[in-house]
């Protein structure tokens, strides 16, 4: 099968156009009338795009069938305009302050400071605590969150 080319008219290859080209292969005639495929690159998250090599026919019929949309939002390609109606303030609800007072006694506090900057830990803390001033019942939990505070 032999047929010429659409623009300038010489003999096309039979290869060529078997496989349905309809230009030569002159300089003049591939720019002309050559369409390479299209590299698009497709959104897919913050980090990274998605490459799609396809001819730009093929490319615009995969997006207008939703194939490039956002698959959690349901829109497709086509961006929609809504209008933006702000929404209406609520006045924010207003706390009386108040101081939080803490869990634990001053005596309590000033034994669990005291063991503390002697180096030991809340454990040992507990145990000193329990040995000497058993009336005060310090726990490690207690311990630990007298530590965590402020002093006052």
């Amino acid at each position: 099968m032999s047929t010429t080319c659409i623009g300038c008219g010489s003999e096309i290859a039979a290869e060529r156009a078997d496989l349905g080209y309809t230009y030569c292969t002159a300089p003049a005639c591939q720019a002309a009338y050559r369409r390479g495929p299209t590299v698009t690159a497709v959104a897919v998250n913050k980090s990274g795009d998605a490459f799609r090599v396809a001819e730009p026919d093929e490319i615009a019929a995969r997006a207008a069938a939703g194939e490039f949309a956002t698959k959690n939002t349901g829109l497709g390609t086509v961006p929609e305009t809504v209008p933006h109606v702000p929404a209406p303030r609520r006045p924010r609800a207003t706390r009386p302050t108040r101081q939080a007072r803490p869990s634990w006694t001053p005596a309590q506090e000033k034994i669990v400071r005291l063991y503390a900057e002697m180096g030991l830990s809340p454990r040992q803390i507990v145990e000193r605590a329990r040995q000497n001033t058993p009336r005060l019942a310090v726990t490690e939990a207690l311990a630990v969150r007298i530590l965590s505070s402020p002093r006052r």
